[in-house]
């Protein structure tokens, strides 16, 4: 009983007092309550160099007061400062260069000394470091290098070490000091490599790549025989190299200084399936690749000339099928594979273009393309002989000169006739001339439209291939023609009468038979010739009355002479002759002179009479 009236007057006690604090709390006046200065840093981290904004906000406490502002020990430039109204300011300041790394504080003061700090931040300095994306892998490998805690905005270089001290270029350093950088790790030996980086600002740093052995093959299958290529690098300097096909050692090489090597070997003759080929160095360091053995066919020699003999052999086909090949698109042979799938077959290589060309093997299953290259070599100029330079020849020209021989066959020549020493005229071209010689045709005689004009002639040869020589050296030569007939009967200027014989001397041409052309005219332009007779076989004519030439007694007649060759070509006409036609009596002879002494008789009568009569008188 007494316990409960003890609960109640403690219940009571507890209303009383609470109601005595809701008094208090409604009657009493409130009190304001001040907030704590703030101080912002933009940015709150960056390298050496960065420039920091420092605001202040809630410094209303502190209006018109001179407040200290430090980075650290030290006072910024622009402090002190006096807070402005409605205490908020903003103020800037550079990390200095000798800052080291890590957490660092501004600090607001209302004096110097560390006591009366009323509002501080912290600002991370970053350390300078570099770092790769990739940490290591072949040479040849493209690296992305990021950069940190560099001077802002300065130039940094950068180098690798191989194992000497390369520049591998610059870049600039961002406000905030990093900056990212790619390049291309160059020809290594294998193990690991520095990476430096530095600035004027004294500002280095440094980091390491791994250069990894790597090998690559030109090609990822082929057949027994073919050539493979194989590249290497990240292997040890100046080390030697084993190559390993399958658990057959192919080949062996010596690297550089920078641990590179490349070396060529042929495809093995194993079975066509897929190999590992491995290279590894007198230090361990080593790198594979897969390679598949596919069916193989190889050349007896991988250049050659049109017209000689090509082996090929192949392995690896389907036994007993058929194989087929070709040049270029082109079937040349067919054989079949034995047993074990292999065959050998020797062909011709046949006529085309020089340079490169592709033969092709297949048993409709497997193709396998051979690299074959016909000579490029032109053959020889061709030496000419005849007709010998500066010499006469007929009309339809003999033209000679020395075989050129060649690997490639056969050999073909071009030649050209032209009336220029520079060849931009023409007259005959001829191609394709299987033999050293030609002669030509009735329908390509030469013409001599110009007495003493020249012709040029030129030959080249053609190999197989389809090689091309230069051109000989141009040979000069002449069209023979007739020479001007001489002139012989009738002498000049003497009296003819019918029959009349004109006669010349006989001349010759290169080009026979040689006819003569007559003309007869009675002035010396012979514009309108009396005769005019073409085709005379022989060196005379006889002209007689038959010919009906209507010529006058005392008359002075022109008479010409020219030759023509039996390929038109002519000479010029020889020196116009002259004759006077005087046709004798019709009496005869004896009557002519008795008429004259009878006449004479009768004269001396006369005479005699005449002087009796004037005597008499």
């Amino acid at each position: 009983m007494i316990n409960v009236i003890r609960c109640l007057r403690y219940h009571n006690l507890f209303i009383v007092l609470a109601i005595v604090a809701l008094l208090l709390a409604v009657f009493t006046p409130s009190l304001p309550v001040v907030a704590a200065p703030v101080v912002t840093l933009v940015p709150s981290s960056g390298a050496v160099g960065t420039t920091v904004s420092i605001s202040g906000t809630v410094f209303n406490s502190y209006e018109g007061d001179n407040i200290h502002i430090f980075f650290d020990t030290r006072e910024i430039d622009v402090s002190p400062l006096v807070v402005p109204s409605g205490g908020i300011f903003s103020v800037n300041f550079n990390v200095s260069a000798n800052t080291s790394a890590g957490q660092h504080w501004v600090e607001v003061r209302t004096d110097t000394t560390t006591s009366s700090v009323i509002a501080k931040n912290s600002f991370t300095v970053d350390a300078t470091a570099l770092t790769l994306d990739t940490a290591e892998g072949p040479s040849g490998n493209s690296v992305n290098i990021n950069g940190s805690g560099f001077y802002v905005n300065s130039t940094v270089t950068l180098y690798y070490y191989n194992p000497d001290k390369q520049k591998i270029g610059t870049v600039a350093a961002s406000s905030t000091g990093k900056f990212v950088r790619s390049f291309i790790i160059p020809p290594s030996p294998g193990g690991l490599h520095k990476i430096s980086a530095s600035n004027d600002q004294a500002n280095s740093a440094e980091v390491e790549y791994k250069v990894l052995a790597e090998i690559k093959l030109n090609l990822d299958s082929a057949g027994p025989g073919d050539s493979l290529n194989i590249k290497g690098t990240g292997f040890a300097s100046s080390s030697k190299v084993n190559v390993i096909f399958g658990s057959l050692n192919v080949a062996t090489a010596t690297t550089d200084k920078f641990g590179s090597f490349e070396i060529e070997f042929n495809v093995p003759d194993v079975k066509p399936i897929s190999y590992a080929v491995k290279a590894q160095d007198d230090t361990g360091n080593n790198s594979d690749t897969s390679f598949t053995v596919t069916a193989g066919a190889k050349l007896s020699e991988s250049t050659g000339s049109v017209g000689g003999d090509l082996t090929i052999h192949g392995g690896g086909f389907k036994p007993g099928a058929d194989i087929t090949m070709k040049y270029d698109d082109n079937p040349i042979a067919t054989t079949s594979a034995d047993n074990n799938g292999d065959f050998t077959v020797t062909i011709t290589v046949p006529t085309g273009n020089s340079g490169k060309h592709i033969i092709s093997v297949s048993d409709g299953t497997s193709t396998r393309e051979l690299p074959f290259t016909v000579e490029m070599v032109p053959p020889a100029v061709p030496s000419l002989l005849l007709p010998a330079n500066g010499s006469l020849t007929r009309a339809e020209a003999y033209f000679d000169w020395l075989d050129v021989k060649d690997v490639s066959v056969p050999v073909t020549y071009d030649l050209d006739i032209a009336s220029d020493q520079n060849f931009a005229t023409l007259v005959l071209h001829k191609v394709g001339l299987i033999d050293s010689q030609y002669t030509l045709t009735a329908n390509e005689t030469l013409a001599a439209d110009f007495k003493n004009a020249p012709y040029f002639w030129r030959v080249k040869a053609i190999d197989g291939a389809n090689n091309v020589s230069e051109w000989s050296p141009a040979s000069v030569f002449y069209i023979s023609v007739p020479s001007v007939p001489a002139m012989a009967l009738p002498p000049n200027d003497s009296p003819v009468e019918f029959p009349i014989r004109f006669s010349w001397q006989a001349v010759s041409s290169l080009s026979s038979p040689v006819t003569y052309n007559l003309q007869i005219s009675k002035n010396l332009d012979f514009t309108s010739p009396l005769l005019d007779k073409t085709g005379l076989e022989n060196s005379e004519r006889l002209i007689s009355k038959s010919d009906n030439l209507k010529f006058k007694k005392g008359v002075v007649y022109y008479w010409r002479v020219k030759a023509v060759d039996a390929a038109h070509n002519s000479s010029d006409w020889s020196p116009a002759g002259s004759f006077r036609f005087a046709p004798k009596s019709a009496f005869p002879g004896w009557a002519t002179y008795t008429l004259i002494s009878i006449g004479a008789v009768i004269a001396v009568l006369f005479a005699f009479r005449l002087g009796r009569k004037t005597a008499f008188h």
